[in-house]
């Protein structure tokens, strides 16, 4: 079972008091681990950033949430005016004086755009070696001859070449306001909709957009809530005069405007709330949480006003969406998209057209116009004209939906030679599709708070440093003499250390909470059964297997006396037992209880759930131990058929299964279909999000020793070679592995020598 774990945002004594009671009766239903042979998944988060941001408008002076890099030669001293010039419209720049250095700076993975201000001379060695980057948006050339850069007109990114760094600013402004209107947060529901889907296929952002939306509308907040925001964006704005200025406003006369005269200002407000909602910020998140709710509740009371009396009518918004969601949304029609924070469209065409004309030639990026048929009688999710409420008072039309609209894709096509027309049109708030989707979410990650099923979401997807931020934070507001959750919270980050490989870390968060539950409850407590059954996985890891077994033991005798006989913890147990007697060589006794793990699933489950493909797997590598090869390869196949009919195709599940069924091959002598299983693994691991370099090392050794008994001793080599250097950038290294890859790398150049 997913993890329980909690989200918390600012608000009052009396409503983190309630909080923690209810979280506490919900952890009492949903525990957290693992079965056995965890399922690793990943999340893809759309880039995103909302609102529709008025060419009539000027230009915003304060733009945060985005990367300037200013590349150099010479000495940075001379840049001290060019400098002051950008911080007074940016909040983030950081100097650069050599290709090296800005390359790597471009290169490193991160969740925001990249503006690149470079002089000319640098620029011509460094813009050809990052322009492809994705997250590289626009590059501006600041040098003192423009003419002599007529290189400049090969790159598509190069936006402006200008001896003038206020026209560059100018240009600035203009491009990351642009490229917040084009990196909407959105998320795609396939029409292909299966009751046996996993929540691993979906998208995780639709979901996470929508347990914050709960969870924003029942915390209650005080006073003090507008002070803390105000402070934490001091801190981030601390060299911005400007923007200092407007918090200090924002602070001391918040109430004497609306939320939405503060949200359509486009100050930080606006851009730390889109960002945090497009990057999953959780400690912005919880400190703008008052902020958000303020802005939902006034567009609630507009349309609640003015909804009945209105009939279908039509809004627009324009802008650049990244190729492959655009190919993705193109592929999906019948599906829902869901705009994941709020969504500012207009009634006036026009305004959208300008807004997709924008975004032609954008490198990356396909211009669309989404032309959006609103009902109001179908459409759950509020939305409110802007006219008289705006920080600007002209007329613009403008309608502003709150968080996690959802539309149906009715028809993509072409509108003119550049820009894609994309037809959307409200959804019943009965939609069989967010039927199916709520019912899956809660089934896979139980019922309770909504607090509480974000956080077993977040580990679910395999969100681990988010879920740590969600458990930090409730532990800051969490007395240690609240024993209850103290215990639990000291659980749940136990539970993450292990995850994370900091084996000690989590040895020393499980004691702490063992000691707490067992001087406090019944031995028999449910609750009990949780820390003892992730303590036996952490000594699994470290090979104890004579601790890994008690605990184990202690869980299943409270499971057993206190759970249904078909209960999927008691599956848990059963197989993470399983587990140790593998490890022990008892494979016979292994099997016995992994069968018991199946026999629950199959009860339970359904007929493709990844779960039934662990236990097929473990069945079959026991019996495969046992000397049952056919059967056991049977079992495997069965394991792979099940995880690349549900999970995605880059999923690390699929290429474990591959591995495994490799090495029947390699040992029954088949060492061509051994390397076609070994090459479909690699090809798996190598393009997952985060790359799992243990894995990868071991994946990449057993393929040295196929080549090996091929014959093909080069490549044998350079495989071994492979394996070492990947076992070296392994965040949990295995002294013994690294030895073992050593020893065949030395041995493979001695026989090829």
């Amino acid at each position: 079972m997913p993890p329980k774990d909690h989200f918390i945002l600012k608000f009052d004594r009396n409503s983190i008091q309630n909080l923690k009671g209810r979280v506490y009766e919900t952890m009492k239903q949903y525990s957290y681990e693992q079965i056995g042979e965890s399922i690793p998944v990943f999340f893809n988060t759309k880039a995103a950033e909302s609102g529709l941001i008025n060419p009539t408008k000027p230009p915003v002076p304060i733009v945060g949430h985005h990367y300037v890099a200013y590349a150099i030669t010479g000495d940075p001293e001379d840049s001290h005016y060019t400098l002051s010039q950008l911080q007074k419209i940016v909040n983030s720049i950081t100097l650069q004086t050599d290709v090296d250095a800005s390359c790597k700076f471009i290169q490193k993975e991160r969740d925001e755009q990249i503006f690149l201000i470079v002089s000319g001379t640098l620029g011509k060695k460094l813009v050809p070696l990052v322009h492809h980057y994705v997250r590289l948006d626009s590059i501006y050339v600041f040098c003192q001859q423009p003419s002599f850069h007529g290189w400049t007109e090969n790159w598509k990114k190069i936006k402006l070449v200008s001896n003038q760094i206020e026209r560059i600013c100018q240009t600035l402004v203009g491009d990351i306001s642009q490229c917040e209107q084009d990196l909407t947060p959105t998320s795609i529901l396939s029409s292909k909709d299966s009751s046996n889907q996993d929540l691993q296929q979906v998208d995780s952002s639709f979901m996470y957009s929508q347990l914050i939306k709960e969870i924003l509308l029942e915390m209650t907040y005080d006073e003090q809530a507008i002070k803390e925001l105000a402070d934490f964006c001091r801190k981030k704005y601390k060299e911005n005069v400007d923007g200092l200025k407007i918090i200090n406003e924002f602070e001391s006369h918040y109430h004497e405007h609306s939320p939405i005269w503060w949200y359509t200002r486009e100050c930080f407000t606006y851009q730390m709330l889109n960002s945090s909602l497009r990057t999953f910020k959780i400690n912005t998140i919880a400190t703008m949480g008052f902020f958000m709710k303020d802005i939902h509740e006034q567009i609630k009371e507009i349309h609640s006003k003015r909804s009945n009396r209105m009939g279908p009518f039509i809004v627009y918004r324009g802008q650049g969406m990244l190729n492959d969601e655009f190919m993705e949304l193109r592929n999906n029609i019948g599906g829902l998209l869901s705009f994941n924070s709020f969504l500012s469209t207009t009634v006036d065409l026009n305004v959208a057209m300008k807004f997709a004309q924008r975004s032609i030639g954008r490198d990356g990026k396909t211009s669309v116009l989404f032309e959006i048929e609103v009902d109001p009688m179908l459409t759950s999710t509020p939305f409110a004209s802007l006219n008289n409420v705006s920080y600007y008072t002209k007329k613009e039309e403008e309608i502003l939906f709150s968080m996690h609209s959802v539309f149906q894709v009715v028809q993509v096509k072409e509108h003119t030679d550049h820009i894609w027309k994309i037809n959307l049109k409200s959804v019943r708030n009965n939609d069989l599709q967010i039927t199916r989707l709520t019912e899956q979410m809660r089934r896979e990650i139980g019922e309770g708070s909504t607090i509480d099923r974000l956080g077993r979401l977040m580990i679910t997807l395999g969100e681990i440093e988010k879920a740590e931020a969600v458990y930090e934070l409730l532990r800051e507001l969490t007395p240690e003499n609240d024993k209850k959750i103290f215990a639990w919270i000291r659980n749940q980050l136990g539970y993450i250390k292990y995850k994370q490989g900091y084996y000690t870390k989590a040895q020393e968060f499980y004691k702490d909470a063992r000691e707490i539950q067992e001087k406090m409850r019944p031995s028999t407590d449910i609750d009990l059964a949780v820390t003892y059954s992730n303590m036996g996985l952490l000594y699994t890891n470290l090979n104890d297997s004579s601790n890994a077994l008690l605990y184990h033991q202690k869980a299943l005798e409270i499971r057993e006396k206190n759970l249904k006989v078909n209960h999927q913890d008691l599956a848990t147990t059963y197989n993470n037992i399983g587990l140790v007697y593998f490890e022990r060589q008892e494979f016979s006794t292994a099997l016995s209880y992994y069968e018991k793990t199946l026999k629950i699933y199959q009860e339970i489950l359904p007929e493709n759930h990844p779960w039934l493909a662990t236990a097929y797997k473990n069945i079959g590598l026991a019996q495969i131990s046992m000397k049952e090869r056919m059967t056991g390869l049977n079992n495997l196949c069965k394991a792979m058929n099940i995880r690349k009919m549900v999970l995605p195709s880059n999923h690390p599940s699929v290429a474990s299964i591959c591995c495994s069924i490799g090495e029947v091959y390699r040992e029954t002598g088949d060492y061509s279909t051994a390397f076609k299983f070994y090459e479909e693994a690699l090809d798996i691991e190598k393009k997952a999000p985060k790359i799992n370099y243990s894995s990868l090392a071991m994946t990449y050794y057993k393929i040295s020793r196929i080549l090996n008994e091929l014959k093909q001793y080069d490549k044998a080599v350079k495989y071994a070679e492979l394996a070492v250097q990947s076992a070296s950038k392994s965040s949990t290294p295995n002294e013994e592995d690294a030895k073992k890859f050593k020893d065949n790398f030395e041995r493979l150049q001695t026989k090829l020598s």
